[in-house]
């Protein structure tokens, strides 16, 4: 399954409405359209069979009122913390087949597994880390098929903007809805129902929203994740460009470069230290990716004491069990010019000064 994944799951009538609210698709695209579209009916009648058999069930369900969000720029090494974090029983975290059907997720998760199972690459388009139905996934693949004009969209669709990067530099504070917020809270409710405890969230768009999910979620807690850009900007590069190509469905997709990067990478940054620096200490953590990745149990457990969580020997045990099966895992490696470092370290003085 190497195309359009980021639609496939969405119901038929939510598949047609964002197909109509950006224009159609172009023609060369037809195919997979078709994909998405027998996808989608199965994903339509389990939604039916999921609002009868859990329409009540979910009113009473217990508020998501106590995530802990993943934030920082993509590529900063927030998924190896991610897949960390979740291996604690105390937490619960979307899942990929999750956030692939969150219309129908109570009913539909164990059918579309066991086809995920059979289509699915084990890894991830953009670099080698495991990709399979059961790993944890973000959140922001779910709002694209269950909420209106999320930024992925215009990943898709071809917007305005010429690059995918200018309509990141356009995401603010405001760019979470109340009805994007509250589409967000049922999923997590869903998520919730079927295994409760602390939510656990990774998502690099929340890193505009963190005001508006702090009024959302008013226990809300954050751990900002922050790499050197002259790596995660040369990645994110490439990340984007695969996932845009493999989506896009209306509009030629036009390349993302080191320099449409580094731009939203300082606007994201921006962004978020301005709504993060606003909370008490007590609610968020920043972490850098190199001492993490140096010796990973040390700032686990760094966060688990500022934010008062439990590290039992249970879950130590699954950490060190998951370190030993990385260990051999190779990453990217770009070769940047001299001139192309030494625009990233001068566009990034101010945040390379604040944290290195």
């Amino acid at each position: 399954m190497n195309h359009s994944y980021l639609l496939i799951g969405t119901s038929f009538t939510k598949l047609i409405s964002i197909i109509v609210r950006n224009g159609g698709i172009s023609i060369n695209n037809i195919n997979r359209l078709l994909f998405l579209f027998q996808g989608s009916i199965w994903s339509s009648i389990f939604s039916m069979i999921e609002k009868i058999k859990f329409a009540k069930k979910l009113k009473y369900c217990s508020e998501v009122i106590n995530p802990i969000i993943i934030v920082g720029h993509w590529r900063t090494g927030s998924t190896f913390l991610h897949q960390i974090l979740s291996l604690d029983k105390q937490f619960v975290t979307p899942r990929v087949v999750q956030v692939s059907v969150p219309g129908s997720l109570l009913v539909s998760e164990p059918y579309f597994r066991s086809v995920m199972n059979r289509v699915m690459s084990k890894k991830r388009p953009m670099d080698n880390v495991a990709l399979g139905p059961d790993e944890p996934q973000e959140d922001e693949y779910a709002l694209l098929k269950i909420a209106k004009n999320t930024p992925l969209e215009k990943l898709v669709f071809k917007s305005k903007k010429e690059n995918f990067s200018e309509v990141l530099l356009d995401m603010n504070k405001d760019s979470l809805s109340s009805k994007q917020s509250e589409k967000l809270k049922v999923f997590l409710k869903k998520i919730y129902y079927k295994n409760p405890g602390i939510v656990l969230l990774k998502n690099p768009f929340h890193s505009y929203r963190i005001e508006e999910l702090k009024k959302t979620f008013p226990k809300a807690r954050f751990i900002h994740i922050y790499r050197d850009p002259v790596n995660v900007i040369p990645s994110t590069v490439k990340m984007f460009n695969i996932i845009g190509k493999q989506n896009r469905l209306k509009g030629k997709w036009v390349n993302e470069n080191l320099y449409t990067i580094t731009k939203s990478f300082n606007h994201l940054w921006k962004c978020l230290k301005n709504q993060l620096y606003c909370l008490s200490k007590n609610d968020y953590i920043e972490i850098k990716y190199e001492e993490l990745d140096s010796d990973p149990q040390k700032i686990i457990k760094t966060i688990y004491n500022h934010f008062n969580l439990e590290y039992t020997s249970d879950f130590d045990s699954k950490v060190q069990n998951f370190l030993f099966n990385v260990k051999n895992y190779k990453k990217n490696k770009f070769s940047l010019s001299a001139e192309e470092k030494d625009h990233i370290k001068k566009s990034c003085k101010d945040f390379l000064n604040h944290y290195y």
